[in-house]
């Protein structure tokens, strides 16, 4: 008799656990100082949302948002559970003094293996340009939208990168110059190690975008550590303006013919040519 009562209660707070169990249960299982702060949780470990979740390192808050987040049933028997999740990051962006609200949204398909494996996979992203340059001197116009195919995290480490996207809309702007280069396409892999290959090149939209006063090819290697190194090939049109132009010999290398070089790197990246 006492056997049957403890494998029900066995059975109760395993079916507690695995279906109805919370989901601020989670909160409970982070670290102490965790650098993830999750606020306003609800639903259950299944199925649940975060109002508010904030990743803050050394003191400055690098994302927050709100998450939403489904485990699907079957992966679990796979021993490789899958959750569907959406991400909408809104968040003050300082200009100038004041501030105005900015938007950016992930969503797609994340799994862990038995390994200790993250793979993320048909993941969505739509995001402010605005967000990759924060200078009051320039600023960068448009949306930023694409797809990560595929992602691979392991024991630290990068171990696949794959995805492409549209930078529509795009300007860069500041007191002096009004530039809109109207939608470039980009691509990005893993390279090697911890980096990040960028190619971007709007050649093939120039026939439909008559606007667009340069033809921008660009490749940029991103470390994840911050450091970067980019090198650019500009080429002006037949409308480019001519306030460009002087720019252009200003700040990069003619190469004659309509040509400019622009090379831009940090000090915390080595490039090998």
């Amino acid at each position: 008799m006492k056997y049957k009562v403890f494998m029900l209660v066995l059975l109760s707070s395993l079916i507690w656990i695995v279906v109805l169990a919370p989901a601020n249960i989670m909160a409970r299982l982070l670290p102490v100082n965790s650098s993830l702060v999750l606020q306003g949780i609800t639903g259950s470990v299944w199925s649940g949302a975060v109002s508010r979740a904030a990743l803050i390192v050394d003191s400055k808050m690098l994302a927050q948002g709100r998450v939403e987040w489904q485990i699907r049933p079957l992966s679990m028997l796979r021993l490789s559970p899958c959750v569907d999740f959406n991400i909408d990051n809104n968040g003050p962006q300082a200009s100038g003094g004041g501030s105005s609200a900015i938007v950016v949204a992930v969503a797609g398909v994340a799994c862990v293996s038995t390994s200790g494996k993250l793979a993320m996979r048909d993941v969505a992203f739509d995001m402010p340009a605005a967000i990759f340059l924060r200078s009051p001197e320039l600023r960068l116009g448009g949306e930023i939208s694409g797809q990560l195919t595929e992602l691979e995290w392991q024991s630290g480490s990068l171990v696949d990168l794959r995805g492409q996207g549209l930078w529509t809309d795009a300007m860069i702007l500041s007191d002096q110059l009004n530039l809109p280069l109207h939608t470039l396409p980009f691509d990005f892999r893993r390279e090697n190690g911890d980096s990040v290959f960028v190619e971007l090149d709007n050649k093939d939209l120039l026939a439909q975008q008559q606007g667009t006063p340069l033809h921008v090819s660009l490749q940029s290697r991103v470390a994840l550590d911050g450091g970067f190194y980019t090198l650019a090939q500009l080429t002006t049109q037949p409308q480019t303006p001519v306030a460009v132009i002087e720019l252009l010999n200003v700040l990069a290398e003619p190469q004659g013919a309509g040509v400019f070089t622009l090379e831009v790197r940090s000090k915390l990246l080595t490039v090998n040519r």
